[in-house]
């Protein structure tokens, strides 16, 4: 099982798995920013980006997880929690 995450595809599939429930459920932008947070760490670890002195292990990875993921949840809300002047139901 740890073999999964520390070769990256467990990551990529939990970051999927994430995707799909934000998808059927509308969580408020939360699973789906998890979900690009495991992929991003999913891809990082595949393409042997994060370097061996900070990756020593599953901890590490979900710290950059974690990280990657409140960003993308900032980003998420403040993109589409937008307030508009414009009312489009004005007539």
């Amino acid at each position: 099982m740890m073999d999964l995450f520390s070769n990256g595809s467990g990551w990529l599939i939990v970051g999927l798995i994430l995707i799909i429930i934000e998808m059927l459920l509308n969580l408020g932008y939360v699973s789906i920013s998890f979900g690009l947070g495991a992929i991003a760490t999913g891809l990082l670890v595949k393409t042997g980006w994060i370097p061996p002195v900070i990756d020593t292990g599953l901890i590490d990875e979900l710290l950059i997880a974690a990280i990657i993921s409140v960003i993308a949840l900032v980003m998420l809300r403040t993109t589409f929690n937008r307030k508009s002047s414009d009312d489009i139901n004005q007539y």
